[in-house]
């Protein structure tokens, strides 16, 4: 998942229907970082990863909640 797909799913969570501006100016970073979860398997053959977009509205709506104590 490139850099602007984070930018517009936190976008679309947030509910921001503004433009998004990307500095193309500055190095794009490494696209893809090999990795491997052979070993959470092995050891939880059963354990469910939450999804990106799933995990960012919830921590969006939690933020919603808690941003007074959250900020302190």
């Amino acid at each position: 998942m490139s850099i602007g797909e984070v930018a517009h799913l936190l976008a679309k969570c947030c509910g921001y229907q503004g433009r998004l501006e990307f500095d193309t100016s500055q190095a794009d970073g490494q696209f893809k970082k090999t990795a491997s979860n052979a070993k959470l398997r092995s050891i939880l053959p059963d354990f469910e990863f939450t999804s990106l977009e799933q995990a960012i509205k919830e921590t969006v709506q939690w933020y919603n909640q808690n941003w007074l104590s959250a900020r302190n």
